[in-house]
């Protein structure tokens, strides 16, 4: 009797799959009378990688790091969006999947809860009153930074990924996009931009007119500050546990010339800051730390500062025209007490700044004057308020990945150091550029954040 209903099971089954297939079959058949072939093949190739993606929510997490320098936006009708958004929004969808049918549920909580909700609320505010039309996509924006976070606290304590996974994804990303740069910087050919600021031109090897590499991303000091964090993540992976040295070694050398090709000036000072930083607190003891700080600066730094500034490289710098473009967004900020002290809100600059750009300077030129400074824009935009809270959570980050530094053991002491050196390079490069404003940037920041604090370690005691 229960091989009897067995079978009568399969064949019923049988039958669902036929016709199944009869209808696929039938739809496709009515589809190529009015769509072309080629485009129904590439219509169901499209939807079984999305089904791949939905079913795999590890692959599309490792996707949505390797597109985060992909930022170049695609417009569909009234709205842009780039590639990395579109992967973001499937690798949550690919989460929820995963979480409703397979994996056992886990806490997303972390210590950083509280301080993500405070920012939510910030950004919420700032898009909702900003005297742009685009404010609420910015906030959108930090949302899906705030997702990949939990995305990966998600995918790390579900065991489905390790964080030695996520810095293998990261440092492909880094040198699939410093292998751009590079080429870019060589040839010229997807570069749109050419300057005198060939370091290796004024040292007597190579000219001094080059192009700037930017890879993927929409600007070279772009490019230049995601290498540099990149780096500086790897850093201290490659001391403590890189058995490989001299391959790792050129992985380090590949991301370092990638960075030299972008020609960015804001991203060699955060890259320094970061070094010495590290070197700094991963000694042993003081006398060690002052030897290698000294050895550094001394063997490495002053040799090269020593030769530019004796060169006409000097010549390529000037500090009275960066001077002269934050006396822009300043103005924008003392122009009334509202602004002072909430800010124009988010995505507002061309409204609230471009009104006090020079007579003088041509209406092409414009976007050159954009703040090159991520604190001044920050004040400009969400208002010495809304600044204090940002920059308060930016040092608490620093301050709380040292403290699990000095409190934890193995692995996670690794993971602390790294966050910590990575966020010295970013309050450096900051000075000097606004990439950090950047969504695409936060994103970043943040998956490097989920690496440790799916971890927390208590250190109220060390702080």
């Amino acid at each position: 009797m229960s091989s009897r209903l067995l079978t009568m099971t399969d064949s019923l089954q049988a039958r669902r799959w036929v016709w199944l297939f009869v209808l696929v079959s039938a739809l496709i058949g009515a589809l190529s009378l009015i769509v072309p072939v080629y485009w129904i093949a590439l219509a169901f190739l499209a939807l079984g990688g999305l089904i791949y993606l939905l079913l795999n929510p590890e692959k599309t997490f490792f996707l949505a790091i390797f597109t985060i320098p992909f930022t170049e936006r695609i417009r569909v009708l009234p709205i842009s969006f780039s590639i990395n958004e579109v992967i973001i929004l499937f690798a949550v969808g690919s989460c929820l999947l995963n979480a409703l049918l397979t994996v056992p549920r886990v806490s997303l909580r972390t210590s950083l809860d509280g301080w993500i909700l405070v920012l939510t609320l910030l950004f919420f505010g700032c898009g909702f009153f900003s005297m742009s039309h685009t404010g609420m996509l910015g906030f959108f924006k930090i949302v899906e930074a705030f997702a990949m976070f939990y995305i990966g606290i998600y995918l790390l304590r579900t065991r489905q990924i390790t964080r030695a996974d996520v810095l293998r994804v990261i440092l492909a990303t880094a040198l699939f996009q410093a292998a751009i740069g590079m080429f870019q910087s060589v040839t010229g050919i997807g570069s749109d931009f050419r300057s005198a600021r060939g370091y290796l031109g004024y040292l007597g090897l190579g000219s001094n007119m080059v192009w700037h590499g930017k890879g993927t991303t929409w600007h070279f000091n772009t490019l230049g500050n995601f290498l540099v964090v990149s780096l500086l993540a790897f850093v201290p992976v490659f001391f403590r546990h890189i058995k490989r040295k001299k391959r790792a070694i050129l992985w380090a050398a590949i991301i370092l010339l990638g960075i030299i090709t972008t020609y960015s000036r804001g991203t060699l000072l955060g890259l320094i800051a970061g070094l010495i930083f590290y070197l700094a607190v991963s000694q042993p003891n003081w006398k060690r730390s002052l030897l290698m700080v000294g050895a550094f600066l001394l063997l490495v730094i002053f040799p090269l500062v020593s030769s530019l500034s004796n060169s006409a490289y000097m010549e390529t710098v000037s500090y009275s025209e960066r001077l002269t473009i934050w006396q822009v967004p300043w103005a924008a900020i003392t122009a009334s007490s509202k602004a002072f002290w909430f800010g124009s809100g988010l995505n507002s600059y061309s409204l609230a700044a471009w009104p006090y750009i020079p007579a003088f300077v041509p209406l092409s030129q414009y976007h050159n004057w954009f703040a090159h400074n991520f604190y001044l824009l920050t004040v400009m935009e969400s208002g010495f308020i809304g600044a204090a809270i940002l920059f308060s959570f930016l040092l608490f980050l620093w301050l709380n990945a040292w403290a699990q530094y000095r409190a934890s053991n193995g692995g996670h002491k690794t993971y602390a150091i790294l966050i910590s050196s990575a966020m010295v390079g970013v309050f450096f490069v900051s000075i000097f550029d606004h990439t950090f404003a950047s969504p695409h940037y936060k994103v970043f920041v943040f998956v490097l954040l989920s690496l440790l604090y799916v971890k927390d370690v208590p250190v109220r005691h060390r702080v």
